[in-house]
């Protein structure tokens, strides 16, 4: 067994003790076993890119649902448009537990990295909740690729050139990287309250899954 796959395992069993003394729910739950959760770790097919990201945001998928799991400090600092606030050591409280148990939305966490929303994705996904993803680099790789997009690669091909075109555009529609922006976006992303009926699964019309 690999490093990287005996990490997996060792995650797993880590997750499956801290779940079984947290207060969640059983009833809301449908958790899948450590082996299933080990094989969609290796898929790997949980990452958004932060150009993912943007275009949903950009386009107002309605299907879209934003978590910021960092602290509260760090949230209201710098967001993305549109997201909710919901701290990792929260996430799996009992108010909270109604942003995770629909179906309607694509739910993508995403903190300063990857590791916290990795671990928010591990949680979720270890309780059977469904359409749970991360955005890969978290607000790192997002002021990198979206705010400040630069040409790194050494050999430019029409593939580098696009997602560049693609990069710059966004980071204009976004206000690029400068402190007055990031201030302006700090206070425009503050999202509106939202209060999850508990229980109930929510309905978009006309999204993509």
């Amino acid at each position: 067994m690999n490093g990287r796959n005996l990490f997996g395992v060792v995650l797993v069993l880590v997750l499956g003790a801290f779940i079984a003394f947290t207060t969640v729910n059983r009833k809301v739950s449908r958790e899948i076993s450590p082996d299933e959760l080990h094989q969609k770790i290796i898929e790997k097919t949980r990452y958004f890119t932060p150009e993912d990201v943007a275009h949903f945001i950009i386009s107002e998928d309605p299907a879209l649902q934003l978590i910021d799991v960092r602290d509260p400090k760090n949230h209201n600092k710098f967001t993305l448009k549109g997201a909710f606030n919901i701290p990792l050591n929260e996430l799996l409280k009992k108010e909270n537990l109604a942003y995770l148990d629909q179906d309607a939305y694509k739910t993508i966490f995403f903190s300063n990295g990857s590791t916290d929303a990795d671990v928010a994705w591990l949680l979720a996904t270890r309780l059977g909740y469904k359409n749970v993803y991360v955005m890969k680099g978290g607000m790192n790789a997002w002021i990198e690729h979206i705010l400040d997009p630069r040409e790194h690669s050494v050999i430019w091909d029409r593939v580098d050139d696009e997602m560049y075109q693609y990069r710059k555009g966004a980071s204009k529609f976004f206000g690029g990287k400068s402190d007055e922006a990031v201030q302006d976006n700090a206070e425009d992303n503050k999202p509106k309250p939202k209060t999850p009926t508990k229980g109930k699964k929510k309905e978009v019309e006309g999204g993509c899954g």
